[in-house]
């Protein structure tokens, strides 16, 4: 890292600038961002339209995944009640398909 690129990301983390988790993807160093803008403490590449999620997406990305979690919760109370093959199958894809939505959840 040069004196220059560390002085420049200094100066964007004090006006207000975040650390940004993904790394980057051609030296895979570290990058601030602020307003959109990213830059590589590492190579000094700079991004442009870039975004990092706000603290509200997280939160809908949070109530999303605790109501996947109850409707788990209530299709397998289901399951262990129901009798008839047919229904158990058709709960058992439910919740098969809600797995992979948790999953796709998480890798956004």
């Amino acid at each position: 890292m040069s004196k220059e690129l560390a002085k420049k990301a200094v100066e964007m983390l004090l006006k207000g600038a975040t650390l940004v988790s993904d790394p980057c993807p051609y030296c895979k160093g570290v990058r601030v961002i602020k307003d959109g803008s990213a830059l590589c403490v590492s190579c000094g590449k700079e991004g442009i339209n870039e975004n990092i999620p706000s603290q509200q997406t997280l939160q809908k990305d949070e109530s999303a995944m605790s109501k996947l979690d109850q409707k788990l919760k209530d299709l397998t109370e289901d399951l262990q009640r129901e009798k008839d093959y047919e229904k158990q199958q058709q709960i058992l894809r439910s919740i098969n398909e809600i797995i992979e939505i948790r999953e796709k959840l998480r890798k956004i």
